[in-house]
């Protein structure tokens, strides 16, 4: 078995690697990249049994690690585990055709049980993912609820018509950063054009349930 680890945490790499081959002796080798980039390079040379790739690299989502799935390397089984824990990811990569996704919050038995299942073609899910994916299905419909703050700062200010610069003054970000996010949340809510993202922003009931919760921190104090 030959394993290619897509990650750019260096340490946290270095140790998954004595550990992964202390733990199954099956692994021949396991080549480490800190970007899909290069490891996409060279994937035609080297076609490994499984990826395990990170999402985020340079501490942001990079979705040009989708090249990763494109390269439909025959017998080549991919595992996210990462640090994101959104679950349009989740859904998004499975859909595209991950067979295991994990964040790093699990513990380690689960990734070896994760490539336990991989390899006999089964598909596997961490507990956190799981619960992660329980609590979207019992919160039901799209809301501002899993959003970080700098993301529905950036909901809540289209759907004051809020200017572009003034948004980015009030979060300290660039604009170049405002419209990176503004991007990814056309991704994660799936709509074709920035005028439907300010359609959701106003949608009745959007953010609904986070105004409630404020609503009930401020009769508390």
């Amino acid at each position: 078995m030959k394993i290619a680890l897509i990650d750019d945490h260096q340490i946290l790499s270095d140790a998954l690697k004595v550990n992964l081959m202390h733990s199954l002796p099956e692994i021949e080798s396991i080549h480490h990249f800190n970007s899909f980039e290069p490891y996409a390079a060279v994937a035609d040379d080297s076609i490994p049994t499984i990826v395990i790739t990170e999402l985020a690299f340079n501490g942001r989502y990079d979705k040009g690690v989708d090249a990763i799935f494109r390269l439909n390397l025959k017998n080549t089984q991919i595992i996210v585990l990462t640090s994101l824990t959104d679950d349009w990811l989740i859904r998004s990569y499975m859909r595209l055709g991950a067979r295991a996704f994990l964040t790093k919050t699990c513990q380690y038995k689960e990734l070896l049980e994760a490539i336990t299942q991989v390899r006999k073609g089964n598909l596997f899910l961490s507990e956190h993912v799981q619960n992660i994916l329980l609590t979207r299905i019992e919160t039901g419909g799209i809301s501002a609820e899993s959003l970080s703050s700098v993301e529905r700062a950036i909901m809540e200010a289209l759907s004051q018509e809020e200017p572009l610069k003034s948004t980015a003054q009030k979060l300290k970000i660039s604009l170049i950063e405002l419209k990176y996010h503004r991007k990814m949340l056309m991704t994660r809510f799936n709509v074709r054009n920035f005028a439907d993202l300010v359609e959701l922003a106003r949608r009745p009931g959007f953010f609904t349930e986070s105004a409630a919760e404020r609503s009930a921190v401020e009769h508390s104090v």
